[in-house]
């Protein structure tokens, strides 16, 4: 039997979220984990055991029995976990943006878990585990993921997890089932698509539902407290803007169901201006704000006047991530 790899020392569990614990293999699996308890018995490939939801808390230890392999973890804290996904301006790190340095600090409340990536990862991966925020690691963590769960730990004085899984220059369509968007009516010829569908460097994650077996496998279901979601410079051409909407509401609805949560906030954030981005630019832009009558529980941030508008990738980043941090904080 095998526990998922997302299982380390130094986790952050969501709180008021169950404590769910999960991985492969059949035979019996105990956890004892802050004063609760179970056992299970799986004849299925997968296995999941759920213990009682918790408040702000830690550090504690946990203990896996899987047929008699004892795993213990420890350093472990419930608090809020962010579950960063979509495309390279999540994945931009905080060393290529032009926040601050005096806005660099070690936090070891805040944690960080990268999920493996089809592109090589430039530096972490799962087998890194969970990573303790340090002055000398934090560089390389996504600048907005940074950002916010260290502005969030801070002022509510809580423990913060981040998931980082995210694939630069990825589709929509990459992160939902495989014909997800023909089952609800969206079949855009490739001639239409933006220039991420085409593309032969991206062609390896940017095939339907690639990127939903591949990386967010690796995730559901462990509870999270927030989706930020930010995405969609590869889909923009003005037909893929028309039902980006839909894309959108749809995602959202398959990863509420899969991280068992149908009330999952989502923060989706606009993709910033690009004067070269082209007619269908606007197009997502409204549609990454229509979402918000569209699917419940779900908030837009606007970037527009706070990131700069000749680059896809604005390096300020700490400005937009102030408006998400007020967002999670309900400000």
């Amino acid at each position: 039997m095998n526990l998922n790899k997302i299982f380390r020392s130094h986790m952050v569990f969501a709180r008021n979220c169950p404590i769910r614990v999960f991985g492969e293999g059949k035979g019996i699996v105990s956890v004892r984990f802050a004063g609760n308890f179970k056992t299970i018995s799986s004849d299925k490939d997968e296995w999941m055991l759920e213990l009682p939801s918790m408040e702000y808390g830690g550090p504690y230890e946990m203990e896996v029995i899987l047929n008699g392999e004892q795993i213990v973890l420890n350093d472990i804290y419930v608090g809020e976990v962010y579950l960063l996904a979509g495309q390279s301006n999540l994945q931009f790190k905080l060393n290529e943006s032009n926040t601050p340095k005096e806005m660099y600090e070690s936090n070891n409340k805040l944690r960080l878990y990268t999920t493996d990536r089809i592109e090589k990862n430039e530096y972490y991966t799962s087998d890194d585990g969970w990573l303790v925020a340090d002055i000398n690691n934090i560089d390389h963590w996504s600048a907005l993921g940074y950002l916010v769960g260290n502005a969030v730990s801070k002022e509510k004085d809580i423990p913060v997890g981040l998931i980082a899984c995210y694939q630069g220059a990825s589709i929509i369509e990459s992160w939902v089932p495989k014909d997800t968007f023909k089952k609800i009516g969206i079949d855009i010829p490739l001639e239409n698509r933006g220039w991420g569908h085409s593309c032969e460097e991206y062609s390896e994650w940017n095939g339907d539902g690639v990127l939903y077996d591949y990386a967010f496998s690796q995730v559901k279901p462990y509870p999270v407290s927030a989706v930020i979601w930010y995405q969609g410079e590869s889909d923009s051409t003005v037909e893929e803007g028309k039902v980006y909407v839909d894309e959108l509401a749809e995602l959202i609805r398959i990863w509420r169901r899969d991280l068992l949560n149908d009330k999952l906030p989502f923060i989706v954030i606009q993709i910033a201006n690009f004067i070269r981005g082209g007619e269908g630019w606007p197009y997502i832009q409204q549609a990454q704000i229509d979402i918000q009558s569209k699917a419940p529980f779900v908030k837009t941030i606007i970037s527009a006047d706070v990131c700069e508008d000749d680059d896809i990738h604005p390096p300020t980043k700490h400005k937009l991530a102030e408006r998400i941090t007020k967002c999670l904080l309900n400000e």
